[in-house]
């Protein structure tokens, strides 16, 4: 990747009041509908391509709209590359490789001319509209791509533009065509030349027809004047300008134009063109060169399997010249890789189109280590969905996993989805807490649900409690006392293992069923429920919806699924479990 823009700030337009972004070459912007994501990216071109901007665009009539880019990676190189004319605009603004540019437009209908390019130079002022800098500006990054969800496949896939993918495949192709045929072409043209411009040596009589005609009248009016139809030759770059594309179905028939094809064909040859973009730039793409590519939802009625071809052509893309940014409601356009410079897009009265922290960012103000954030991210990996929520249900064990959307669904009567919840299971509760404080950071409401044993033993590890609690302390010497009565093995700090007659969580339900340490179960509980962490009460969930063991496994949970499924939660389970479960899920999903 040469340069890009690494930060764009955008103040005033649209939905946006005032937010600041950071870019990546690959950067998913993820939000529901109307978040203003599509705002961002027009944004984004309006700041590489300023065209005058009107009421509908301006948040506040009364204020400016203001769109200011940090743009790195300007190397000597890149410099040098540019014309002497445009490397002497913008080399006194570039500070370590970088330049920051503001563009803005005080109020709405203004001219071209009003709207203000301003950088800011190596004292930290700003510069005010020097001369030649748009012109600068663009000569740093090519006509952008724009790509709309759906309005402008059309115009994409079949108009050849500087700003079309089409165009951008065109140009490549056919400028080595213009060389070859350009004098056949010539030639071709000179024979229509005499035929039809007002001083062709053979002109068509039906035009010299039309001439004496209306001069016979004109001479009339104005005598001396006369007139001479004159239709002339397209100039060659008009020629192979106009090339495009025709859609043949079963290879047979005429072509049809593009606009004929329904949205889901349009689309998918709207993106087979951008991934054929990739192949072409993988091996030929400029060094110095960088284009913004600017999508709206690129998986539109795309298949998940084209989605995800479709990614990793946008991801070689982001490697061969191009800065992709695009807008998503889809994980499968979300890998592992990408997550932590994935952008969550909201909205709301007060603030307008807003981000919540990036997971980059959110880890990097936690402060975890290195080796502690790969493992984050891995624990991410398979959870994309998270992005699309605004609650994340964290799970310890594969059953909660395999039913607790089931038990949702059956006590609330709308699926996980509907709720805009993602539950996370992190296969074991060892990252329970580090997840959640980047869940925090990352702004994104959350709660977690482990047994009863990692309640009461790991709170020292994992920081569940601020100290010691003495309901712990009662709860460790209780457990002392029943080691050969319940026939257990303990640790060195006195906790059930599984090494013993019966396995630690087994020891924990028992203990959750005993009376005399009933108050002390319920304070570790309640701890924790002020922790944001729900405690099964009975030790374990397989305790609470009928389960023998967690041993049991698969077979079991698919029993319980099926039985929710076809009879409902209630008729499933006793009615003291049905009511447990009942205030679980209604606390989680609060």
């Amino acid at each position: 990747m040469t340069h890009l823009i690494s930060e764009i700030s955008i103040r005033n337009y649209k939905s946006i009041i005032n937010e600041t972004f950071d870019l990546s070459p690959f950067t998913p912007l993820v939000g529901y509908n109307n978040a203003g994501k599509s705002n961002i990216l027009e944004a984004i071109k309006w700041f590489l391509r300023s065209s005058p901007l009107t009421e509908s665009d301006f948040n506040d009539v009364k204020k400016p709209v203001e769109v200011i880019a940090r743009i790195d990676g300007v190397s000597e190189d890149i410099l040098n590359s540019l014309e002497a004319k445009h490397k002497k605009k913008i080399e006194k603004f570039v500070v370590y490789s970088s330049m920051t540019v503001k563009v803005s437009q005080e109020e709405p209908n203004q001219k071209k001319t009003d709207i203000r390019t301003d950088l800011l130079n190596e004292e930290g002022e700003w510069e005010i509209n020097p001369n030649g800098i748009p012109q600068a500006i663009s000569a740093l990054f090519p006509e952008p791509i724009h790509v709309g969800a759906m309005e402008n496949s059309e115009e994409d896939a079949s108009k050849n533009k500087a700003s079309t993918t089409i165009g951008k495949l065109l140009k490549d192709t056919l400028e080595p065509l213009e060389t070859k045929y350009s004098a056949e072409v010539i030639e071709a043209l000179r024979g229509i030349n005499e035929q039809l411009t007002s001083e062709g040596a053979n002109r068509a009589p039906e035009l010299d027809d039309f001439d004496k005609g209306v001069n016979s009248k004109i001479t009339e009016f104005f005598p001396g004047v006369e007139i001479k139809v004159h239709i002339p030759n397209p100039e060659i770059k008009e020629v192979f300008g106009k090339g495009t594309v025709k859609v043949f179905e079963n290879k047979a028939g005429e072509g049809r134009d593009f606009s004929a094809l329904g949205h889901g064909a349009q689309r998918s040859i709207q993106m087979a063109l951008v991934r054929h973009l990739a192949d072409v730039k993988r091996v030929s793409a400029s060094k110095y060169s960088n284009t913004l590519l600017l999508i709206d939802e690129p998986e539109l009625y795309l298949h998940p399997q084209a989605v995800i071809i479709l990614k990793e052509a946008l991801k070689t893309l982001s490697k061969s010249g191009y800065q992709v940014i695009f807008s998503t409601h889809s994980p499968f356009m979300i890998s592992k890789e990408d997550m932590e410079n994935t952008i969550l897009i909201r909205k709301n009265k007060e603030k307008g189109t807003y981000k919540r922290n990036t997971i980059k960012t959110a880890i990097k103000d936690l402060e975890i280590d290195a080796l502690s954030q790969i493992e984050l991210l891995h624990e991410f990996s398979n959870s994309a969905n998270i992005f699309f929520a605004e609650k994340v249900i964290l799970t310890e064990g594969k059953t909660e996993k395999r039913v607790l959307p089931n038990i949702i669904e059956s006590i609330t009567e709308k699926s996980l989805g509907a709720q805009k919840i993602a539950l996370v299971s992190l296969e074991g509760a060892s990252s329970l807490k580090r997840t959640k404080d980047v869940l925090k950071a990352l702004d994104l409401p959350n709660k977690g649900v482990v047994d009863l044993d990692f309640a009461i033993t790991k709170y020292k590890e994992h920081k569940l409690f601020d100290k010691t609690h003495d309901s712990i302390k009662a709860i460790n010497e209780f457990l002392a006392t029943k080691v050969d009565d319940w026939g257990f093995k303990i640790t060195e700090d006195g906790w059930p293992t599984n090494k013993g007659e019966i396995r630690a969580d087994v020891v924990f339900a028992k203990l959750a069923q005993t009376a005399e340490m009933a108050e002390h179960v319920e304070a570790v509980i309640q701890i924790c429920k002020e922790a944001d962490i729900w405690v099964w009460r009975n030790g374990t969930i397989e305790s609470h919806i009928g389960l023998e063991s967690k041993k049991k496994g698969e077979q079991q949970w698919k029993q319980f699924n099926s039985d929710v499924t076809a009879k409902g939660l209630k008729e499933t389970v006793n009615e003291e479990l049905f009511n447990q479960l009942k205030n679980a899920v209604e606390w989680l999903t609060e």
